[in-house]
């Protein structure tokens, strides 16, 4: 009996030691390598975000139900941070984050970003459309109704490239409830995709 003791609480010492070196590997792996020469000022992100509201809005979309949540990509002193429309973390309105946060794995499973076919002059003026959005601290439209001042996150990337880009986005429909799904915003689009892992693994 004392050798079978000693032989299960090595058994245990040894699974003890794997698990936390697995555990430790993958908190330590969590960010997804980005060549930053790859993105332009204005790229969309999407992601599938690994929560039960991310699981809610791919739910919403009526042809890909792949990702949950998108947001623009910014360039800011060598860094990629994302502007994306949210209500999270005690924080709501036109959000900041950075890419590696928006992407990072213990937050989504997997993510794109895309490229719509807008010219310099538009860019610019896409980017100063989010300094006045910004400055105008907009708010996140939490009743998801279009038209109504405020913005959820598909419809505010919908209405920007309504507007800079050359590519229209269409809404889906309920009824007589209308909306951008974010599926909306790339299914069956002519749009250029940059970078994707479908496959990311989740922490």
């Amino acid at each position: 009996m004392k050798g079978f003791k000693w032989i299960f609480l090595f058994t245990v010492l040894v699974n003890a030691v794997l698990i936390f070196s697995i555990y430790n590997s993958s908190h330590l792996d969590n960010t997804i390598a980005i060549n930053l020469n790859s993105i332009q000022d204005g790229d969309i992100v999407f992601r599938e975000s690994n929560s039960l509201i991310g699981t809610q809005f791919k739910m919403m979309s009526q042809h890909d139900k792949k990702f949950s949540h998108a947001g623009i990509i910014r360039k800011e002193n060598g860094i990629a941070v994302v502007y994306h429309m949210a209500n999270e973390n005690g924080r709501s309105g036109l959000l900041k984050t950075n890419l590696n946060d928006f992407i990072n794995t213990q937050v989504c499973r997997s993510y794109e970003i895309v490229r719509y076919p807008i010219n310099d002059n538009d860019r610019s003026q896409l980017l100063n459309k989010i300094d006045l959005l910004l400055a105008d601290q907009v708010h996140f439209d939490d009743e998801f109704l279009l038209n109504n001042q405020s913005y959820y996150c598909s419809e505010l990337i919908a209405n920007l490239m309504n507007e800079f880009s050359t590519i229209h986005i269409p809404y889906s429909q309920i009824g007589d409830y209308h909306y951008y799904a974010i599926d909306n915003l790339y299914y069956h689009l002519p749009i250029q995709i940059i970078q994707n892992s479908h496959e990311v693994k989740v922490n």
